[in-house]
């Protein structure tokens, strides 16, 4: 019989993969619960038209066809969500929370995402994202708490990317730029991409966005002005608020005028941190503004900001620097026969000293015993045979060093906690 395999680009999540995941999300609910971030859970699909809305017809998500897209039974279409920000504008609209919650809304959501695109290392089909949100603030302090949260969380899981800033200006400076930038790119337009002849037509500033080597180098000439030349005496402001909170709590950052979002709905902040050395997907975690989003679908004019985190690059790049996955059991219980009730309930009290612990699921031999704790990676083994038990303790080898010393089972948690 033929073996079944997953789809393409949607990865099982292993141990001890699946552990990391876990470690990186424990650590964002932590900041994001010392920080003010409420969670939000929205559906993995929305009607078709939200994130046609929200991420705009020139993003690389429309533009590509990357979206899942469904017809349900009475013909309506669906998308699997190819980010978050779309569908939790769109709950804060149908709910009414701008103005039934105290604003700004801080809000945080962990959860899978879906888009099809060629799978790579540290891109999927199916990939997960941490995502921060603030709804309901124009002011340049959010944008900086956001940058700030996010370089907390690279902080605590042992990474250091390098934060890259930029401003996109407001609609206004956009309209004064595109036609400069299109007269500065001139007859070269013709060596540039297929997308990004879209993109000169549609929304001219998302040519920065393009990956592609040869459009890359015609956009960063030194005949090409940067839209932070053009911004007006408003967004010039915002931008200089945020980078001098920036420096006044000591985050640097990288200026890059070429910096923007692959999103249509971002406005004014935009920013990225990127891991150096790490190729085309150094990108881990991007966000910035989004003034516009709640009003395109449907509310009030309100102000947002927002930044995702790209679990699976991250997840990549602590591996090769930690350059080891196992993350086993503290303590692996072995037991002779007769002895299961003593091994369960010796399990019981180190497990409430917040210990990890495994029991062996049978009395097999104290060699195959010892064999299944190296193997689970376990960093001591509690040892109950007969002997043990008639006298009140355990024997505890050290996996490491072999070294074995008897403990007081009464003393057991104490000593190994």
């Amino acid at each position: 019989m033929t073996k079944t395999k997953g789809p393409r680009g949607a990865g099982d999540i292993l141990p001890p993969a699946s552990e990391l995941l876990t470690e990186l999300e424990d650590t964002a609910r932590v900041l994001f619960d010392r920080f003010g971030y409420r969670r939000i859970e929205t559906p993995i699909f929305e009607h078709t038209e939200v994130f046609q809305r929200a991420v705009g017809e020139t993003s690389e998500v429309v533009l590509e066809k990357q979206m899942y897209t469904f017809n349900d039974a009475r013909g309506r279409s669906f998308s699997l969500r190819p980010e978050a920000t779309g569908g939790i504008a769109r709950a804060v609209v149908e709910h009414n929370l701008a103005k039934s919650e105290a604003l700004p809304l801080r809000l945080s959501l962990m959860g899978w995402m879906f888009r099809y695109e060629r799978p790579q290392k540290g891109r999927t089909r199916q990939f997960h994202q941490i995502d921060a949100e603030v709804i309901g603030s124009a002011e340049p302090t959010i944008d900086a708490e956001l940058i700030v949260l996010a370089s907390q969380f690279f902080d605590a899981i042992g990474l250091a990317p390098r934060l890259h800033l930029n401003s996109m200006g407001d609609s206004a400076d956009r309209e004064r730029y595109f036609p400069v930038l299109r007269e500065a790119i001139g007859d070269r337009s013709e060596d540039m991409c297929d997308d990004c002849h879209v993109r000169l037509k549609n929304n001219p500033l998302r040519v920065f966005d393009c990956k592609v080597p040869g459009c890359r180098k015609i956009l960063r000439g030194d005949d090409i002005p940067p839209i932070t030349e053009f911004l007006c005496e408003e967004c010039r402001t915002h931008y200089a608020a945020v980078q001098e909170t920036l420096e006044a709590v000591g985050v640097a950052w990288i200026d890059d005028p070429h910096l923007v979002r692959g999103f249509d709905y971002y406005t004014r902040t935009v920013f990225e941190f990127d891991l150096e050395g790490f190729g085309a997907r150094s990108v881990v975690c991007g966000g910035g503004r989004y003034d516009g989003l709640v009003e395109l679908l449907g509310g009030p004019p309100t102000p947002a900001a927002g930044f995702a985190v790209g679990t699976e690059p991250v997840m990549v790049a602590l591996r090769e620097a930690r350059k080891a996955d196992a993350r086993g059991p503290d303590v692996f219980v072995a037991w002779m026969t007769g002895l299961a009730s003593v091994a369960m309930a010796t399990a019981l009290d180190l497990r409430k000293a917040e210990l990890r612990v495994v029991v062996s699921d049978a009395p097999r031999s104290l060699k195959a015993q010892l064999r299944s704790a190296d193997r689970l990676g376990a960093q001591r083994v509690v040892i109950l045979g007969p002997d043990e038990v008639s006298k009140r303790v355990a024997t505890v080898r050290d996996m490491a060093s072999s070294e074995q010393r008897e403990v007081a089972l009464d003393r057991l948690s104490e000593e190994l906690s």
